[in-house]
């Protein structure tokens, strides 16, 4: 199960990274700058829609977000976009799926095969 607790202090980190006040990521998330302090002092979790979203807006994977991988350090980058480590093996598309399936399998407290993953375009 994720820890709420990890997941504040995750959003304040990648916030701080960003070079963003609260008020100002809870604008661009479109909530309010009370929600952005409640998730960082976690009271709340933010929902999956906003995690998303915050995705863009911090420039952070959803699973750094939720399990305070960091990437090696190069917390600012979306994860597709970092070069791979020497010995450090490719992740397939695939694979990234069943780890957010998994993931908001744990943030919904359902088993992962409950969770479908659409993709419209």
């Amino acid at each position: 199960m994720t820890d709420a607790r990890r997941v504040g202090a995750q959003i304040m980190r990648f916030r701080e990274l960003a070079g963003l006040s609260k008020s100002e990521l809870a604008r661009r998330l479109g909530v309010s700058p009370t929600a952005v302090h409640n998730w960082e002092a976690n009271a709340v979790m933010p929902r999956l829609e906003v995690l998303i979203a915050m995705e863009k807006v911090l420039e952070v994977d959803i699973i750094q977000l939720m399990a305070g991988d960091d990437g090696g350090g190069e917390a600012t980058r979306p994860a597709s976009d970092r070069p791979q480590k020497t010995g450090q093996p490719q992740v397939s598309r695939h694979e990234r799926l069943d780890q957010f399936r998994r993931q908001i399998a744990a943030l919904f407290e359902v088993p992962a095969d409950r969770v479908e993953i659409v993709i419209r375009t």
